[in-house]
């Protein structure tokens, strides 16, 4: 447990550097907003604004899961109903013009883990994802069920980067940091690998949840 609580140490003081970076964002955005913008100048400037507060808001609901001793237990909800809240909010915010696709049985009554900060954490993932393939890439989030374990897939088709555990803890490298932290103390894994597809190699990211017996 000393090592797991020195990596959430770590991670905590990663995640309120990158909040940090986003606020800093946000008052220099508010900075330069001036009577004299146009009405396209103040919009751009406005959805700047809400993008870094809302990326900011999902990492801070990550912060006590990372800290507690114990999680804390949410009501059962199936898959199906948790990713459709997923899908919502990633479209509400918008995509960058990133093709998003989120698979899964729209009548799934399987549950997914009572576990109150999954929904923040995929959030969190998807988002950094789709602002790592930029405004012409694709992102494809998949729901595979198995006897022992059920499988969430992030793929894209973005540049390789580095996201082994070793990675720098900023932007997705941060996301699948927090991933591992959170799914291994529950007993799931995470795992990155890229993939050779045509026309153009994609990089997978599997985070897999133990199903209960």
């Amino acid at each position: 447990m000393g090592e797991s609580r020195e990596v959430a140490h770590e991670l905590v003081f990663a995640v309120a550097h990158e909040i940090g970076n986003h606020l800093g964002g946000i008052r220099l955005q508010a900075h330069l907003i001036d009577e004299e913008f146009d009405v396209r100048s103040l919009a751009e400037a406005s959805i700047a604004i809400d993008e870094m507060a809302g990326r900011s808001g999902r990492l801070l609901a990550l912060l006590r899961p990372l800290l507690a001793d114990v999680f804390r237990i949410s009501s059962g909800e199936g898959w199906s109903s948790l990713l459709g809240r997923v899908r919502q909010q990633i479209e509400d915010e918008g995509t960058r013009g990133a093709r998003f696709e989120l698979e899964y049985p729209a009548e799934d009554s399987h549950e997914a883990p009572p576990l109150e900060w999954i929904h923040s954490l995929l959030v969190v993932l998807v988002g950094a994802t789709i602002a790592h393939v930029g405004s012409r890439g694709s992102v494809v989030v998949a729901l595979e069920k198995g006897d022992d374990v059920t499988i969430l897939s992030v793929e894209d088709d973005g540049e390789e980067e580095d996201l082994s555990p070793e990675g720098a803890y900023r932007g997705r490298p941060l996301a699948l940091a927090l991933a591992r932290e959170l799914l291994g103390r529950a007993g799931g894994r995470v795992e990155a690998r890229r993939c050779a597809k045509a026309p153009s190699p994609t990089t997978r990211v599997e985070l897999v949840f133990s199903n209960p017996r």
